[in-house]
């Protein structure tokens, strides 16, 4: 039969006894929001090859790159395969090991961050010259405020999840998204390792802070004379790097990922269990997750 109707009757299960669970993960579609490197880019495609009304079915080929939306690092995006322990870590996606990809975890809330981002932004008139010191890169003790604020911990073995509320921009301005969000350098990406945590996820778009993409004048012209006009500062300088976050968490073992958002800020300040698991694919060197969260001992 090629017609199903609908009897909303029968068979359908009672979600009121199902275990709630949050979803913190950004869809993705045609319009997905990418990484702004130089040069073009390919949008995300979606083509047909079977119809409904001629096949009775729909199949959908994707090309793309899997770094868009909410999405999990492996090591082999950032690193050679001689700088990872294959055989502790895994190397490409599909040898992630499953236990690091669940677990307890905080989501810790820093949307305050957004609130003062919006506020300088706005007083300089979106004019880069007058924004001064508009980047913020998170500290050690930023991590431990906001935990502190809502009677958090990080403990070892923890996935850590930060809601900066930059994810409010996602698809509404992605320039401030992209190139302003608070986000992380090697000095809080070591102490986290020191934490021993399993797991690191933000409301950022990249795991590294827009301004470690050394050298930036390369990898991203527009944000390099930026932060010129805004400091006087020539962010070489500062950020002598690339993407030190990257490398770092994902040669220990620490799954990365990014674009967060969702439901994120209904959970805020919370201790609940976070799972985040990649597709099994042997060539992958990153690729889509559905980060969610739910409360401990529901299950």
């Amino acid at each position: 039969m090629a017609y199903m109707p609908l009897n909303k009757d029968e068979f359908y299960l009672d979600q009121s006894k199902m275990t709630k669970i949050w979803d913190l993960s950004q869809p993705w579609g045609v319009d997905t929001p990418l990484w702004p490197f130089p040069g073009a880019r390919s949008d995300l495609s979606f083509p047909r090859g079977q119809y409904l009304e001629r096949f009775h079915k729909r199949t959908m080929t994707y090309t793309g790159t899997l770094h868009a939306a909410t999405h999990m690092d492996a090591p082999n995006h950032v690193l050679h395969e001689e700088e990872v322990d294959r055989e502790r870590y895994g190397y490409n996606l599909a040898e992630i090991k499953l236990e690091f990809c669940i677990g307890t975890g905080v989501i810790l809330d820093m949307t305050h961050l957004y609130d003062e981002f919006q506020e300088k932004f706005n007083a300089a008139g979106g004019d880069p010259a007058k924004m001064g010191e508009i980047w913020y890169e998170l500290q050690p003790e930023d991590f431990e405020k906001a935990a502190a604020k809502d009677g958090l911990e990080i403990r070892e073995n923890d996935w850590v999840v930060v809601d900066t509320g930059f994810h409010r921009f996602w698809r509404k301005n992605n320039d401030k998204y992209f190139n302003y969000y608070p986000g992380m350098g090697p000095t809080v990406a070591k102490w986290l390792l020191s934490k021993k945590i399993k797991g690191i996820s933000g409301t950022w778009g990249a795991t590294d802070a827009p301004l470690w993409h050394y050298p930036l004048k390369e990898q991203m012209p527009w944000l390099d004379t930026n932060y010129k006009l805004a400091t006087g500062h020539d962010a070489a300088e500062k950020y002598p790097d690339y993407e030190p976050c990257h490398r770092l968490f994902t040669q220990h073992g620490v799954c990365t990922v990014e674009n967060a958002g969702g439901d994120i800020d209904e959970v805020k300040g919370r201790r609940m269990i976070i799972a985040a698991f990649p597709f099994r694919c042997e060539m992958a060197d990153g690729g889509f997750v559905r980060l969610v969260a739910w409360e401990e001992g529901s299950f």
